[in-house]
């Protein structure tokens, strides 16, 4: 008896925590559109400004990027942690303000008490943007196509997909064959482990190159590099890392960004 009450004693606590949780993020929400967006911006990065994306995944709540670099341009854009509106309430607030997976595999998905705080069950209970899956698919799809050609390449084999009984039967040739490769920009971005399961769809593809700007306060400031380094080696371990970053398997760069006039 004692224990079920204190179970039902931890239940309520548990829910009173995420009412109140539930304030902050739509307090943060409202601090977002009312200040935070109302911002003049007075100056760009040179930086973002001469990038070209097809697709944006957004980290942020605030749609700063789509507002002040995106006009004109023909972008997708995925708000992971939702995104900030003043017409929203607490109760259908979108926003994802959350923790990241800290129990071992043997209990992650036996212990659910503070589920409703982890990170991954917000975006799926407040159904947050994840047209980022369809982006993967495709990334994946590409490589798996080349793959395929060019092990029909080697075999010898006629492509089945474009040879009919009828037609000429066409044969490929290993030279000919080009991998799709697409490019990813990573901008603001501390890559922390919280974002574990999101980053490492995308940076972990072969097929993918990964460009990560760094801050830096002056030439020589490497700081903010340091930091990211780490944290790339809690997301994909050190083996993944080093194969990544050098020799003919480098798909990931680490590029400083472009000091303004004042820190120059």
């Amino acid at each position: 008896r004692a224990a079920l009450q204190d179970t039902a004693a931890i239940d309520k606590f548990i829910e009173l925590l995420n009412a109140e949780l539930e304030k902050l993020i739509r307090a943060l929400e409202i601090y977002i559109v009312e200040f935070v967006g109302k911002i003049t911006i007075s100056t760009k990065s040179v930086d973002i400004e001469n990038l070209h994306p097809d697709y944006v995944l957004s980290f942020n709540y605030s749609d700063t990027y789509e507002r002040v670099y995106g006009n004109g341009k023909k972008i997708q854009y995925d708000y992971i942690h939702g995104k900030a509106d003043i017409r929203k309430s607490v109760k259908s607030s979108n926003l994802v303000l959350g923790i990241d997976e800290y129990l071992g595999d043997d209990r992650k998905n036996c212990d659910l008490e503070f589920l409703p705080f982890k990170k991954y069950y917000q975006r799926i209970y407040k159904s947050t943007g994840n047209a980022y899956l369809n982006w993967v698919d495709r990334i994946k799809k590409d490589d798996a196509e080349y793959h395929r050609k060019v092990n029909l390449a080697y075999t010898g084999e006629a492509d089945p997909l474009y040879s009919f009984p009828w037609q000429k039967r066409y044969y490929l040739n290993v030279s000919s064959i080009d991998r799709p490769e697409h490019t990813l920009y990573i901008f603001g971005h501390s890559l922390d482990i919280t974002d574990k399961d999101i980053l490492k769809l995308f940076i972990c593809n072969d097929n993918v190159q990964t460009k990560i700007f760094y801050h830096r306060k002056s030439e020589d400031d490497k700081t903010a590099l340091r930091k990211l380094i780490r944290n790339l080696v809690q997301i994909m371990g050190q083996d993944e890392l080093i194969r990544r970053t050098g020799g003919s398997c480098k798909t990931i760069e680490f590029i400083p960004q472009t000091l303004s006039h004042n820190e120059q």
